[in-house]
């Protein structure tokens, strides 16, 4: 194995290793995801939900009629913090959506995540396989410092 085959595989193993599971972001995949979270028919939820990566985060969701009603940022030693993000509705089930779908959108940009034109990157997500709501989200880019990782930790109908 040459000095540059050695290279390209450490520095490819992590990205692969870290969005190998999930399936592929597509305008399908998504689009297949939604139509069973919208055949769910769930208006009434708590969601909380972590991401990593370019900022850390932990936050918790009041959704009540298909409306984002409250957001928690849970602090690093479990304290929560009520919230007032400009825009609300990227916190909840339909704001995952959102945050791949603009994800997805950035691949067809000049300087995708801010990289060089035909930068690679993996965008990976876990939906739900009965209700169809991402799970997880996963993308890291070539030459970009740092993935970004986005994780459900509890999803509780209420009604």
């Amino acid at each position: 194995m040459t000095r540059t085959t050695r290279l390209a595989v450490l520095v490819l193993l992590p990205i692969v290793a870290g969005c190998n599971d999930g399936e592929e972001v597509t305008a399908e995949s998504i689009q297949k995801a939604k139509r069973l979270w919208t055949q769910a028919q769930i208006r009434d939820y708590d969601l909380e939900w972590t991401s990593s990566g370019p900022s850390n985060a932990h936050y918790r969701a009041v959704v009540r009629d298909g409306d984002v009603r409250s957001v928690e940022s849970i602090q690093p030693g479990g304290q929560s913090v009520v919230v007032h993000p400009a825009e609300p509705r990227y916190y909840g089930v339909d704001g995952l959506f959102l945050i791949v779908a603009e994800e997805l959108e950035q691949l067809r940009r000049p300087e995708p995540f801010g990289q060089p034109k035909g930068t690679k990157a993996i965008l990976r997500f876990t939906p739900d396989p009965k209700l169809g709501f991402p799970r997880s989200y996963r993308r890291d880019v070539l030459g970009a410092p740092r993935a970004l990782a986005i994780d459900v930790i509890r999803f509780e109908k209420t009604k």
